[in-house]
């Protein structure tokens, strides 16, 4: 996307956005079961839109994310909207305050220039919906600056906000009042402001308009793959871009790269995430630095064949950090990987001791090598993240504080105790089996899936 402003008059403006927080999506769950309240009250406001307005396009008048999967564009279409839309819409809910999506999705419009066409009025172009109640000392100070009357939406909605009077059979009147008074709002508010047609700018790269909670859950993702300049003898260019961060090892399935997948699946879980550079995160581990966040890292296998990335990647293994979740795609309908599996496969193993043990024991995905699909990828990821978390939450105890070791003078750096003997302990454990529990935590069953390659 570029950041010219500018807009096709073919293109029509939808007047409103509706803008609301996912429901993290358990084991296969897509997001029109998750959400499907919202998405009943997006069709009621679009019917009631379109008799009060007058509109006569083929695209509906409003604009809500439902039905487009991660990837294949969905970014695109959200910031292509963001940019167009007349009207911002957000559903309040303490859940939504909390998102960093959200939080993206409100600053992409605010960015917009607004003026008034009826002098004195107050120049926003955005409507809230008490979706939930949120007590007052819970919105972000964007929300409170908002001067908004409910008064005129009914009893019903002020007491209870609209998601009750959607669930409950006995409100639908007041539900009905609501959504028509909320469409009248609308059609006001796109008729008597004028919204400059925005940059089409990708909505993740804004700051979110919320300030993250008291307890920030941050992720930082990192890609350690090949790219089109570092390619490995017998490795073809398909899954690979200019650099790591555009890796696609499930491109037959998605064509966004893995680092963005992962950072959409996270923010579902409501991880605030950032995608760094390995090379840099890398660098600041080995040299003793305090870690700012959990560390997810996602492995491509073909790296390991470049000597210096191996040399890398073990030493990092070697200070045996409980903060860092390994996670590693492998596409098993790639010829290129099935021919070379099994030395991929040793030198992973060779490489990552103690993280892939770490794996097994901290997140308790036990019989988890790789991930073998998308749909995999993104079902096991939330129970990674949550272990690098709880690790990095473990920093402030143990013997030594639970600190990273900096490496000493003229040798390697000393490593916490090798998960490796416990696993072998242990024994082997079962590879396939059931899929993870739909909400990820400390007492989860243990994952089964991915397999050996």
């Amino acid at each position: 996307m570029t950041d010219q402003e500018g807009w096709d008059e073919g293109i029509p403006r939808p007047i409103f956005f509706l803008s609301y927080a996912h429901s993290p999506r358990g084991a296969g769950r897509p997001r029109s079961v998750s959400n499907l309240w919202e998405t009943r009250l997006f069709r009621d406001l679009c019917e009631a839109v379109t008799d009060l307005s007058g509109w006569d396009a083929t695209e509906p008048p409003g604009f809500m994310d439902s039905g487009l999967n991660v990837g294949d564009g969905w970014s695109e279409r959200i910031s292509e909207m963001l940019a167009h839309c007349r009207v911002f819409v957000p559903l309040y809910s303490v859940h939504y305050f909390k998102s960093q999506a959200c939080g993206q999705e409100w600053a992409a419009f605010a960015s917009r220039e607004v003026i008034s066409v009826a002098p004195g009025a107050a120049s926003t172009a955005i409507v809230p919906v008490q979706w939930v109640r949120v007590p007052e000392d819970r919105l972000p100070p964007v929300a409170k600056a908002l001067q908004f009357d409910h008064q005129a939406f009914g009893d019903g909605y002020r007491t209870e906000g609209m998601q009750p009077l959607l669930k409950v059979s006995t409100f639908q009147s007041d539900y009905q009042l609501a959504v028509y008074r909320l469409a009248q709002r609308i059609v006001d508010v796109s008729e008597e402001m004028r919204v400059r047609i925005g940059a089409c700018r990708d909505f993740q790269e804004y700051d979110s308009a919320f300030p993250p909670p008291g307890r920030r859950r941050t992720l930082r993702i990192s890609v350690a793959a090949c790219d089109l300049g570092h390619l490995p003898e017998g490795r073809a260019q398909g899954a690979y871009g200019t650099g790591p961060d555009e890796w696609r090892p499930f491109r037959e399935q998605t064509a966004d790269p893995i680092a963005r997948r992962a950072a959409a699946v996270a923010r579902e879980w409501e991880f605030h995430t950032t995608i760094e550079p390995f090379a840099d995160e890398a660098a600041k581990l080995l040299a003793g630095r305090q870690p700012e966040a959990p560390f997810l890292l996602l492995l491509d296998r073909w790296t390991l064949l470049d000597p210096g990335q191996r040399e890398t990647l073990r030493r990092l293994d070697a200070h045996n950090p409980a903060w860092v979740g390994l996670m590693e795609p492998w596409d098993p309908q790639d010829p290129e990987c099935v021919t070379r599996r099994e030395e991929l496969r040793l030198l992973a193993e060779q490489t990552l001791v103690n993280l892939r043990a770490q794996r097994l024991q901290r997140a308790r995905l036990r019989g988890v090598d790789v991930t073998a699909s998308l749909d995999e990828f993104e079902r096991i990821l939330p129970h990674v993240a949550l272990s690098a978390m709880h690790g990095f939450e473990d920093l402030d105890g143990g013997p030594d504080g639970g600190r990273p070791v900096g490496p000493e003078p003229g040798g390697s750096p000393p490593a916490r105790p090798n998960l490796r003997d416990e696993h072998i302990k242990r024994g082997p454990e079962p590879v396939n089996g059931s899929a993870p529990a739909t909400e990820p935590d400390e007492q989860s069953s243990p994952v089964r899936g991915g397999g050996t390659p």
